[in-house]
């Protein structure tokens, strides 16, 4: 299902509904390896991922680059705090493959939603959905072991797996590669 159609069936989006909004979102390509965001730099624009794969991470007081959230195909693309309150992002956004994105600007962003009341149910539903994820991924690290928690991702995640390097899975799932070499050759 493409953007126009979730927003029709989910939204109830009105034929002018999506002519607002698909003249506000511009198309972009994004090389492999582009930063989307920048640690430090506000997010001045969110996506929606029409194609390819996208990570955000932060670095922690060693450096040492830890993925919070991956993004396929289908997903908003943002730095919530960042983007919703105009701050300075914690996080960056890197592209993994080549993308195919649809960018609006939070200027933008902001007319639309004046234009569009159903944006602001949108804008509640994804801060609602990625809460929702925060919560059960903070519950998974503290609750499953480590091969619990990969064996849930393989699950709910096998389109990641076969695209992403076992290096950033293994920062996500909070462990290291070698752990996660371990993990994988006993299942």
């Amino acid at each position: 299902m493409d953007f126009k159609e979730s927003l029709i069936q989910y939204f109830g989006f009105s034929e002018r509904d999506w002519e607002e909004t698909a003249s506000r979102f511009l198309p972009e390509t994004l090389p492999a390896r582009s930063l989307f965001l920048e640690q430090g730099n506000i997010a001045t624009r969110l996506a929606y991922l029409r194609s390819g794969m996208m990570r955000s991470f932060i670095y922690d007081d060693q450096a040492n680059d830890i993925t919070t959230q991956f993004f396929k195909q289908g997903s908003v693309v943002i730095s919530m705090k960042s983007f919703n309150d105009q701050v300075p992002s914690r996080e960056n956004i890197i592209t993994l493959e080549e993308c195919e994105i649809d960018v609006i600007t939070y200027e933008r962003m902001q007319e639309l939603t004046g234009l569009v009341p159903a944006w602001r149910d949108i804008a509640k539903h994804v801060d609602e959905f990625k809460y929702n994820a925060l919560m059960n991924r903070s519950i998974q690290l503290q609750t499953l072991t480590a091969s619990e928690r990969y064996q849930l991702f393989i699950k709910k995640h096998p389109d990641i797996l076969q695209r992403v390097a076992l290096k950033h899975i293994a920062s996500y799932l909070g462990i290291d590669i070698a752990t996660l070499s371990r993990i994988r050759k006993s299942i």
